[in-house]
C-alpha cells in the first residue's frame, strides 16, 4: 500500500512540474524468524533463539542546489526459548514477521514527498501437557526509522520508534497441563507531500 502511495505521489509532482526529479530514494527491510524449541519424554531439557540487528542508511546531497535527503532505519529482533522437565510434553513456539519501507523524493521548486511504515506481528505459544517441568520464553523487537528533506524553502522531518516484548511461561506437577498464547500485531505508517511553485514577492500598486 505505501508502496503505490509513495508511486502515486513522485508521478503526480512530476507530471505537474514537466521536470525530471531532483533526488529520489528508498530502502526498506524484512525479517522473518521461527524459533520453535520442545522436549518430551524422560530427563531433560532443550533451549534456542534468534538474535538479528538491522541498521543501514543512505544520503543524497546535491550543494549547488542546497539540497539534502537522508534516511535511516535501526531495529533489532530478540527469540529466545527453554523447556525443561521429566516426562510429559513440553516447548515454545515463536513466529515474527518485520517489515519496514521508507522513500523519499524532491523536485522543482522544492515539491518534495516521503512516507514510511513499520510493521510488526509477532506469535508465541508456550506448551506444559502432562510429567513435571515447566517452559518459558520471550521474544521482542526495538527499532524506528528516521527520514529528513532540507531544501531552500523548508526542512521535512519524519521518524517513528516501536517496542514490543512477549512474555509467557509455564510450570506445573505430575499430569498438569498449561498453554500460553499470545499474539500482537503494529502497523505505523506516515506520509508528506509539499507541493507548489517558488514564492515570489508582491508589490502593490
Amino acid at each position: 500500500m505505501f508502496r503505490k502511495f509513495l508511486i502515486v505521489a513522485v508521478v503526480i509532482l512530476l507530471f505537474s512540474s514537466g521536470a525530471l526529479a531532483d533526488i529520489g530514494q528508498v530502502e526498506g527491510f524484512s525479517i522473518g524468524a521461527l524459533n520453535l524449541v520442545g522436549r518430551c519424554g524422560p530427563v531433560g531439557s532443550a533451549q534456542g533463539g534468534n538474535i538479528v540487528i538491522i541498521g543501514h542508511s543512505q544520503q543524497i546531497q546535491k550543494p549547488y542546489l542546497s539540497t539534502t535527503a537522508r534516511q535511516e532505519e535501526k531495529g533489532i529482533l530478540v527469540q529466545h526459548g527453554t523447556a525443561k522437565g521429566v516426562g510429559g510434553v513440553s516447548g515454545v513456539a515463536q513466529r515474527a514477521k518485520v517489515q519496514g519501507l521508507q522513500g523519499q523524493y524532491t523536485g522543482p521548486f522544492g515539491s518534495t514527498v516521503q512516507g514510511q511504515r513499520l510493521n510488526v506481528n509477532l506469535g508465541q505459544v508456550a506448551l506444559k501437557a502432562g510429567g513435571v517441568g515447566s517452559t518459558q520464553g520471550v521474544q521482542g523487537f526495538v527499532g524506528g526509522q528516521s527520514q529528513t528533506i532540507t531544501t531552500p524553502r523548508m526542512t521535512s522531518t519524519e521518524s517513528q520508534f516501536v517496542g514490543v516484548v512477549q512474555y509467557s511461561a509455564v510450570s506445573g506437577g505430575k499430569g498438569s497441563t498449561g498453554i500460553v498464547v499470545n499474539t500482537v500485531n503494529v502497523e505505523m505508517g506516515q506520509g508528506q507531500i509539499v507541493t507548489g511553485g517558488p514564492a515570489f514577492p508582491h508589490y502593490s500598486k
